[in-house]
C-alpha cells in the first residue's frame, strides 16, 4: 500500500471513530451518581452512598392510600403530580401507595421479613437496603384505589388504571421499571405498580423500544446479588 493510500485509510478510520456511536444518540446514560434521575440501582449496583438520602425531597400532591404522605425527590414529585391530574381528567382513578423510603425505613421492612422467612422468600418480595429504588426518591408504587379487589396490586395489571399508565406513564418521564418476563434481567418479579421516573425523553424511548433499563442503558442483567446473604450491618433487629 502506497503512503497516500495508507494515510486516506488512517483518516477514514478516524472519520468513523468521530462518528456518533449508537449509545449516544439515545436520550441518556446509566449513572452512578445518585443525585441523578438516571441513576441505576439494581442487585448488581447499589446506590453510593449506601445510606444514600436526597436533598430535594417534596411531598407528592396526590391521593395516597394511607394517612402518611408520599415523598419523591422534586422534579419527580412535580411529574407525578400532573400523571395523577391527567389521569383523573381521563376518569382513572389512581393512588400511591409508596415513595420515598430512607435507608433505614427499607431496612427495617427487609429486617422484619428476613427475621420471619429467611433470605430468599425475603429478597424476592424486598429488595435490599441501599439496593431499592425507593431510595433514589425516582420511584412510586400505585394502586387502582377504587377497585377494591385490585386494592392490594395483585391485578393490578387487570384495571383500566395500569392500560391508563401502560400507554401514557412515559408522557409524564415514568417508566413500569419490572416489567412481566423480565425477572431475569431486572432482578424482581413483576411489579405493574412500580413507576420509575427517568425524565421524558427516556421514557419516551424506552416505552417505544419495550425494554427495561437494563437492556436501554446496555448495562448487564442483574438476576442476583453479589452476596448470598444481606449485610449484617445493614439488618435492623
Amino acid at each position: 500500500m502506497s503512503g497516500l493510500a495508507e494515510q486516506v485509510v488512517a483518516l477514514g478510520v478516524i472519520a468513523l471513530a468521530q462518528l456518533p456511536q449508537p449509545q449516544d444518540l439515545q436520550a441518556s446514560q446509566a449513572s452512578g451518581d445518585p443525585d441523578s434521575i438516571h441513576v441505576l440501582v439494581n442487585r448488581q449496583n447499589p446506590l453510593e452512598p449506601v445510606d444514600y438520602s436526597p436533598d430535594d425531597l417534596a411531598e407528592v400532591g396526590v391521593r395516597t392510600s394511607e394517612p402518611e404522605p408520599v415523598y419523591l425527590r422534586e422534579e419527580a414529585a412535580e411529574a407525578a403530580e400532573k400523571l395523577f391530574e391527567e389521569a383523573s381528567d381521563d376518569g382513572v382513578s389512581l393512588a400511591a401507595t409508596s415513595g420515598y423510603r430512607s435507608f433505614e425505613s427499607q431496612a427495617r421492612l427487609y429486617s422484619a421479613r428476613y427475621a420471619e422467612h429467611g433470605v430468599e422468600p425475603t429478597d424476592e418480595f424486598a429488595a435490599r437496603p441501599g439496593y431499592s429504588e425507593h431510595q433514589t426518591g425516582l420511584a412510586v408504587d400505585v394502586i387502582s384505589i377504587d377497585n377494591p379487589e385490585c386494592i392490594l396490586g395483585e391485578c393490578f395489571h387487570e384495571t383500566p388504571e395500569f392500560d391508563w399508565l401502560e400507554d401514557g406513564a412515559d408522557d409524564f418521564g415514568f417508566v413500569i421499571r419490572y416489567p412481566e418476563g423480565m425477572e431475569d434481567i431486572t432482578g424482581f418479579a413483576y411489579e405493574p405498580w412500580h413507576l420509575r421516573y427517568v425524565g421524558t425523553e427516556t421514557a419516551a424511548e424506552v416505552a417505544e423500544r419495550d425494554l427495561t433499563l437494563e437492556e436501554y442503558w446496555r448495562e448487564p442483567a442483574a438476576p442476583e446479588y453479589d452476596d448470598p446473604e444481606p449485610d449484617p450491618e445493614h439488618l435492623r433487629r
